[in-house]
């Protein structure tokens, strides 16, 4: 039987040989070859790849919980029946105190909180800032909304390793720029505010240029309706920026979903970015625009509809692409915390275990709800390690094939789940042909659900180096999530 794969390995291989030639031919043309480190390979675009033929492209929606992973409770949390708290901010983990940090907000309070499971958060009394005559509380920052932090210790100077972008209103109204040793104790930098406009924004750090990005919503008239959108300002010290320049913007499939739902049109409320597997991911807030609010109440917002998460990507973190699959990645519900809006994400997702956890805010009405029915809680998404997006094929079977690649590594492992099918991977030289030892018979299955499965090749277990490589996906029943070749 193997020797029969075998010989239909090597069939397969002569009938084809023109077209990989073809494609080696096309690969040179385009440039050079990319060198890949150990990072996770994911299949959210085809930058990186040949041909694909069977499958289709998914993005995936997260999981829930049945509850908010934190309410309002606190004094500073709450006033009367208005209770609200906001993940406009950031969650990031703390490795050598095995515990995850979390900046949030009130208002114009910055709130800081910890976990050591990330379902439990604490408030610790930090007496930095007076509140109604008090210093017990766990504020870290006043007059700030929308905080968002990056670590960034590439920082000569240790109190700013943390920065920090939010919507202030000290010296006017405008984007503010902090910095802090701990992230507890906060200073405003010298130059303030940074960039004009206010609300919502995102801060992330370019891990290639070192440039700290700032994705902030601005709102005027584009193509001939007045829509929030999202826009990018650069900086390498967090005080001189770049001007601002639209980004992200909706089009007519997004107007089109948009009235077909009933309402008027699309617009985008802000967009967390992190760089992920070589490249950035955003996650952008779809505000699907109904109109002013049908009745009116205390505490609310002039503008009214639902609000979900679509994923998008992006090779630099400047020109950015919508996602094959726009469904939701972050929908409404189905619990009734978040089944209004998903108002604000985190700038980045946190590993936990073989899952990514992303915090967000959840909302119980649409947009232009009113208390007391509209409550605001902060929420838990997940996703398996790299299960933003998959390429699935059926029992037809299907095929993915890379362009010519340099490793630095040697041991490939795959994300993917095979459970009811099978998924093989053929080493292929730079003009598309397998390598001997590495053909699609020489590969053992794999056949179960793993984020690490480990491929070998009958008695190999690593990839040759020294060479350009292409790597060919192919079987029945599968979903590609990802790959890396690690050391």
């Amino acid at each position: 039987m193997m020797r029969s794969r075998h010989l239909e390995s090597l069939l397969v291989v002569g009938l084809l040989s023109g077209i990989w030639i073809l494609a080696g031919e096309r690969a040179r043309a385009a440039g050079p070859i990319p060198t890949i480190g150990t990072e996770t390979q994911i299949f959210v675009d085809d930058a990186l790849i040949a041909q694909k033929s069977g499958v289709v492209r998914k993005a995936h929606p997260c999981k829930k919980l049945f509850e908010p992973v934190m309410t309002p409770e606190k004094p500073w949390e709450q006033e009367g029946e208005d209770r609200r708290i906001y993940v406009y901010g950031t969650v990031l983990a703390d490795e050598p105190n095995r515990q995850l940090r979390m900046w949030y907000n009130r208002n114009h309070l910055v709130l800081y909180a910890t976990s050591t499971d990330g379902l439990k958060w604490e408030r610790p009394e930090l007496g930095l800032h007076l509140f109604e005559g008090s210093r017990e509380n766990n504020l870290v920052l006043p007059d700030f909304h929308s905080p968002s932090v990056v670590y960034n210790d590439r920082e000569r100077e240790r109190v700013k390793h943390y920065q920090m972008l939010g919507y202030g209103r000290l010296y006017g109204r405008g984007y503010y720029a902090a910095h802090s040793e701990d992230g507890i104790e906060w200073r405003l930098h010298p130059r303030n505010p940074v960039l004009p406009g206010g609300d919502t924004c995102t801060l992330a750090l370019d891990p290639k240029t070192g440039e700290y990005l700032a994705f902030h919503k601005r709102t005027h008239v584009y193509q001939g309706k007045n829509r929030r959108l999202v826009y990018l300002a650069t900086s390498p010290d967090m005080q001189h920026w770049s001007e601002p320049e639209l980004v992200l913007a909706p089009d007519e499939t997004d107007d089109e979903q948009v009235r077909l739902e009933g309402g008027r049109y699309s617009q985008f409320y802000n967009m967390s970015v992190f760089p992920y597997g070589g490249q950035f991911l955003g996650l952008v807030t779809h505000f699907r625009y109904t109109g002013p609010p049908p009745v009116p109440g205390p505490l609310q917002s002039g503008d009214d509809g639902p609000v979900d998460v679509q994923l998008v990507h992006s090779r630099d973190g400047r020109a950015w692409q919508r996602c094959e699959d726009r469904s939701p990645v972050i929908p409404n519900g189905p619990h009734d915390y978040d089944a209004g809006c998903v108002l604000g994400v985190t700038n980045g997702p946190v590993v936990a275990g073989d899952e990514l956890w992303l915090y967000y805010t959840g909302i119980t009405t649409t947009h232009g709800g009113f208390v007391p029915d509209k409550k605001i809680t902060i929420a838990l998404a997940r996703w398996r390690l790299d299960g933003f997006v998959s390429l699935d094929a059926d029992r037809a079977g299907g095929v993915v094939e890379t362009v010519p690649l340099r490793f630095s590594g040697d041991r490939l492992v795959v994300n993917a789940d095979a459970a009811g099918g099978e998924l093989t991977v053929t080493a292929l030289d730079e003009q598309g042909r397998p390598l001997w030892g590495y053909f699609e018979a020489d590969c053992v299955p794999l056949r179960t659900d793993s984020v690490r499965h480990e491929v070998r090749w009958k008695d190999r277990d690593r990839l040759p180096r020294g060479q350009a490589i292409r790597l060919r996906f192919q079987g029945k029943s599968f979903r590609l999530f990802g790959y890396a070749v690690t050391k």
